[in-house]
């Protein structure tokens, strides 16, 4: 998706003309997620025989940006052009592939009937058409809209899309939450065994992922404050103590990549109580350790805007399973 250039003339005036004052705006910008995820692609067809990079489709940008990025920000450049004829809603189209995930799910945890299944495609298809609607009226606006990226004028343009954007994907992440037709329909349908096996399925995958993320995150603090066996298994038991809320679907769990995954293990170590944690390391570690801890405690901003935590749940759960802990360095991520 991304085209890089290299050597040419045109690559070096591009540089200067665009990326240099977008980097100010990007980073400005509260919705607009991890540098790591932000990329520049020039695409799109030549305008007069020479390309246009710095003028900005809003309309192609939109789908991509809501469609397809994890979390940070694409910047296509070039002039967009929508298929001719009919064509089905994008948002439409994507909220009716994360349905159909969710029956599955659901039906691989608790095994549906047919007409279990039928009602909660019903759901799933009003939900979606509702939240298409409502995408699709702030997309439309944008579609066939260019803006010039190197005046103000453009600038601004491009910041309020940002907001269009991030307010969409929130909605993306909530379309079948509290509130919506198919948690409804859920709570109707499901009898009390199988509610009881989803619940159980659901927290036994959040453990798992929880428990995995941590793991991953002690091995490297191992390497940088030099822990013993007693104080590693200390610290995971703590952690693995104080569950948090983690959002336990796929897409949420796919965006959070290494570097997400750190900091949210240090905002949720860096929110517990202290004293364990000084008890189980020395006073240099402690030093160390509390730079890091800084940058997980600043992270929470980020990490509840992109939805990696349910909303409304707190911060921790304070009854987590700590005979998990078990295992040492060498008992990987499972279950």
């Amino acid at each position: 998706m991304v085209e890089r250039m290299s050597g040419a003339p045109r690559a070096v005036w591009f540089v200067r003309a665009l990326v240099a004052p977008l980097a100010v705006m990007l980073i400005g910008c509260g919705s607009a997620g991890a540098a790591d995820d932000d990329v520049i692609s020039e695409a799109g067809p030549e305008e007069g025989g020479q390309r246009q990079p710095h003028l900005i489709d809003l309309g192609s940008n939109f789908d991509a940006n809501l469609f397809e990025q994890r979390g940070g920000w694409v910047l296509r450049s070039g002039a967009g052009h929508e298929p001719a004829g009919p064509r089905a809603s994008p948002a439409l189209e994507r909220a009716r592939e994360l349905g159909r995930k969710r029956i599955d799910r659901m039906s691989a945890s608790c095994t549906l009937t047919e007409e279990q299944r039928r009602r909660l495609a019903f759901a799933v298809e009003s939900d979606a058409r509702r939240f298409a609607h409502e995408v699709e009226a702030v997309r439309t606006p944008y579609i066939g809209r260019q803006v010039d990226m190197n005046d103000q004028a453009g600038q601004k343009a491009w910041h309020a899309f940002q907001q269009d954007v991030a307010k969409c994907r929130d909605r993306l992440r909530n379309v079948y939450d509290e509130g919506s037709l198919f948690a409804v329909a859920t709570a109707a349908v499901l009898d009390e065994r199988q509610a009881a096996c989803l619940a159980a399925e659901n927290a036994a995958r959040r453990s798992f992922h929880w428990r995995a993320m941590v793991l991953e995150t002690m091995a490297k603090l191992d390497e940088s404050l030099g822990l013993d066996q007693r104080q590693h298994d200390a610290l995971v038991t703590e952690l693995l103590a104080h569950e948090p809320p983690l959002r336990n679907d796929p897409q949420a769990l796919g965006r959070a990549d290494s570097n997400m995954r750190r900091h949210l293990v240090l905002m949720v170590m860096a929110e517990l109580d202290a004293k364990p944690l000084r008890a189980a390391i020395s006073d240099r570690q402690w030093r160390v350790l509390s730079l890091q801890l800084n940058q997980g405690r600043a992270m929470r901003s980020a990490i509840e805007s992109q939805g990696f935590l349910e909303p409304g749940q707190g911060s921790v759960r304070r009854d987590g399973p700590r005979s998990q802990a078990g295992g040492g360095r060498s008992s990987g991520a499972g279950p």
